[in-house]
């Protein structure tokens, strides 16, 4: 069986966790207001966890932290700035032992022991692009891009704010991973899983909301 989830033991709890942070992410532009700091706390401290499983997953955090920092910057209200607080805060619990680890390891919170090709500047380098291109990676950035234009188009109210959501944590993911200097089965697996399972439970809740909103026939 050729699974990209198999080719590092940091992939399955990470595909994991992107499966339940997909479900909070679309609950949180669905649920009441009082329960929607809620929400977007365990949000942040599931994808912070996500961190200690590998270090790459600070980025899946990136698209959140732009989202709601844009909320806030428009309404300028106070649920956005706690919508905001409560991600943040979260996220730094969650990733606490791997700043812990860093600190006993490497001299300080925001070291890593990470070094040779992995600490190279960032280069686009034709081989791994096309490496990304036959790849079942592209597939799955192919079908979650895809989907993220289908929901932008297709529900103007809630659809369009996660569909935003998930294209800029997309770009950000894209922008550092095709960039890196190596090429592995399993780079872009979490955010191609964290948008999937976030656009599909948005897509599922959406249409329940359009099927109770049709007249019932006689």
């Amino acid at each position: 069986m050729i699974n990209p989830s198999k080719a590092s033991y940091s992939v399955p709890p990470t595909m994991m966790v992107c499966a339940v942070a997909g479900h909070l992410t679309a609950k949180f532009f669905t649920a009441a207001s009082r329960h929607r700091l809620l929400l977007i706390g365990l949000t942040g401290l599931l994808i912070g966890l996500s961190v200690n499983f590998r270090l790459p997953n600070l980025f899946l955090a990136v698209g959140y932290c732009l989202y709601l920092a844009g909320a806030f910057l428009l309404a300028r209200g106070g649920e956005t700035f706690l919508h905001g607080a409560s991600f943040g805060i979260a996220f730094l619990i969650g990733i606490a032992p791997t700043l812990i680890a860093n600190a006993i390891n490497a001299g300080s919170p925001f070291a890593t022991t990470y070094g040779g090709v992995d600490v190279a500047p960032p280069e686009l380098n034709p081989a791994v692009l096309l490496s990304y291109l036959v790849d079942v990676q592209f597939t799955l950035l192919a079908i979650s891009m895809l989907w993220t234009a289908w929901l932008w188009r297709a529900d103007r109210d809630r659809g369009r704010q996660i569909a935003l959501l998930v294209a800029l944590n997309l770009a950000v993911n894209l922008i550092f991973f095709m960039t890196h200097p190596i090429f592995t089965p399993y780079y872009i697996i979490p955010i191609d899983m964290l948008s999937l399972w976030t656009l599909l439970f948005a897509t599922l809740d959406w249409r329940g909301r359009a099927a109770l909103a049709q007249p019932a026939n006689a």
